[in-house]
């Protein structure tokens, strides 16, 4: 069985919108010939090194396990679906609100709904968009292995749960029970979520400020994972590759230099996404007075933070040092995610530990969303190469004139129009704005229905993303759909930009929980896209159609062996 596999697999358990984590760092190594001067004798870890097609020569290093991914996935989900029902079954623990007036997807029986939430495993997708045509503008339930889950379809009910107080519709304890934040993240995750409004506040307004160092890595990244000879094609493991260049790229704006470029780190980062959300899923099935007591022993907390304290220790030390020593704002203070966090934290959370915490905790929110949304770009930028040069032609229009920024870059308004497309038709999440009915007497919406206290709800992201009467042709990919409506637009052309939410375009949530990082993400994400069309040629191995999606519950993932070629840009 793949780690990788194992991980998705957690996905079945009803997975808040925005975390899909992927496979885990190995700890293997081989030596890496360093393009860079930060990278003289360095290693990184590998356990699969892909050969080109040309003699041998190393594609990229793979930071992780291959997998094999459907025949996997088709046997833990039996073995361990098998058991868990079972478990489920014999101990009776869960007593969930009465949701019998809500129109079921499936079977609806206390046994029988079994069977779909199984289904719902490798069908999620299809179960959705069955409800939103039978159910439109309204509500419908999934069963999922431990709970139902209601979906909500219409921008009506959607914006109340967009709009609603966190203390009657809340996003944090939804997703504090699903990852189990006590055990797999720390308890000051969980108490004090303090880390959405730095991301929201600081991290943002330095966007511009940090874009240099941004660029430089991206460039660096790039030079040191896909080694080309002259006009030949070499073959790119995509997700591994990709998932390398944003790692270093996010944590150069996280942790800076050096750090951003350790293996080890970098590892751990990505071991960090499978450990969390497996051993969250164990613990949930435990009762809840077992909890705190096992807890503890199946959770990876205490050694992933071990772990992280070896490479964070230094950096966070030496600040809060020198804050105690020189003040809040010392000469030469550091303009990264560890200052935003200590500037931001209060009382224990001003800690070596939690602060450790919190950056790991940072890392797991973002590297696998954005790898996972870029490599479907990529996907789709080689499966419709006539997009290249006309996106090729604004990059170089704009960087003559302007050079690289971030102000720049938010002028390339084709490769916004692309991503944005990208994310529409191939979106990570096919349900989004998850949420927990935590107000006593329940939620009622504007249409009257009140969902019980204890309620999961969730958006349908993929059917609303690809409802005709929303987007025309919403099967067809066309990359500058929303370039030509902002085109068109005499005002209020912002409301097409990829970074932009609203009620009919889900990517990055919507209302007062929408990602808080999406900023950052879409200039990092526009920034590679364009340093890709300037430097290189790319395509699929023997002109083959774009890989498949693999959907696997609510998460849309892409596929993880497929490979790129690229060349060096030819004239």
């Amino acid at each position: 069985m793949s780690t990788r596999t194992g991980a998705v697999l957690a996905l079945s358990f009803n997975l808040p919108a925005g975390f899909y984590p992927g496979r885990p760092g190995s700890t293997r190594a081989r030596p890496y010939k360093a393009h860079h001067d930060g990278f003289r004798g360095s290693q990184v870890p590998t356990a699969i090194c892909n050969d080109n097609s040309n003699g041998g020569e190393q594609a990229a290093t793979d930071l992780f396990l291959p997998a094999t991914f459907m025949e996997d996935l088709k046997i833990v989900a039996l073995s361990l679906g098998g058991v868990a029902a079972l478990y489920l079954l014999v101990r009776n623990a869960y007593s969930g609100p009465n949701l019998d007036f809500i129109p079921t997807v499936g079977r609806s029986g206390s046994i029988s709904s079994y069977i779909d939430a199984f289904r719902y495993v490798f069908y999620a997708k299809e179960m959705f968009q069955e409800g939103y045509q039978k159910h439109p503008e309204t509500f419908f339930r999934v069963p999922v292995v431990d709970r139902w889950s209601v979906l909500v379809s219409g921008k009506q009910l959607i914006g109340d749960i967009a709009n609603a107080r966190e203390e009657d519709l809340s996003f944090h304890q939804s997703t504090n029970e699903f990852l189990q934040t006590r055990y797999t993240l720390g308890r000051g995750c969980e108490r004090d979520p303090y880390h959405p409004a730095v991301i929201r506040t600081s991290l943002t307004r330095n966007v511009g400020h940090r874009f240099p160092d941004v660029r430089d890595e991206i460039v660096c990244s790039f030079a040191d994972l896909i080694s080309l000879r002259g006009d030949e094609w070499l073959a790119v493991p995509a997700y591994d590759t990709m998932l390398q260049v944003i790692c270093r790229t996010s944590n150069r704006f996280f942790v800076g230099l050096p750090l951003c470029r350790d293996p080890d780190y970098l590892a751990l980062v990505n071991q960090v996404a499978m450990d969390v959300v497996v051993k969250a899923q164990l613990i949930n099935f435990l009762p809840a007075f077992l909890r705190p007591t096992l807890g503890p022993f199946i959770s990876s907390l205490n050694s992933n933070m071990r772990r992280a304290e070896r490479h964070l220790t230094p950096l966070i030390a030496e600040r809060l040092n020198k804050m105690e020593e020189l003040g809040k704002d010392w000469p030469g203070k550091p303009n990264d995610l560890i200052s935003w966090l200590m500037d931001a934290a209060q009382g224990d959370e001003l800690t070596l530990t939690a602060l450790v915490q919190r950056v790991i905790f940072v890392n797991f929110a973002a590297i696998r969303t954005s790898t996972d949304t870029f490599v479907h770009l990529l996907f789709d930028l080689a499966a419709y190469p006539s997009y290249v040069q006309p996106l090729r032609e604004e990059v170089e229009a704009i960087v003559n004139e302007e050079g690289w920024t971030k102000a720049a870059v938010g002028k390339m308004h084709k490769i916004d129009s692309f991503l944005r497309e990208s994310q529409r038709v191939h979106g990570i999440g096919t349900q989004s704005l998850g949420r927990k009915v935590v107000g006593p007497d329940g939620f009622k919406f504007s249409d009257g229905t009140t969902l019980p206290h204890g309620t999961y709800l969730h958006a349908t992201t993929w059917s609303l993303h690809h409802d005709p009467e929303l987007y025309p042709d919403p099967h067809v990919f066309d990359g500058f759909r929303f370039d030509k409506l902002r085109q068109a637009e005499e005002t209020g052309a912002a409301k097409y930009q990829a970074v932009t939410t609203s009620l009919d375009y889900l990517a990055f949530g919507h209302g007062v929980h929408s990602c808080p990082g999406r900023h950052m993400a879409v200039i990092e994400l526009k920034a590679i896209v364009a340093h890709i069309v300037l430097n290189y040629d790319i395509k699929l191995p023997n002109d083959e159609g774009r890989p498949a999606n693999q959907y696997v519950a609510s998460a849309c993932l892409p596929n993880a062996s497929a490979k790129v070629l690229f060349r060096k840009r030819q004239s």
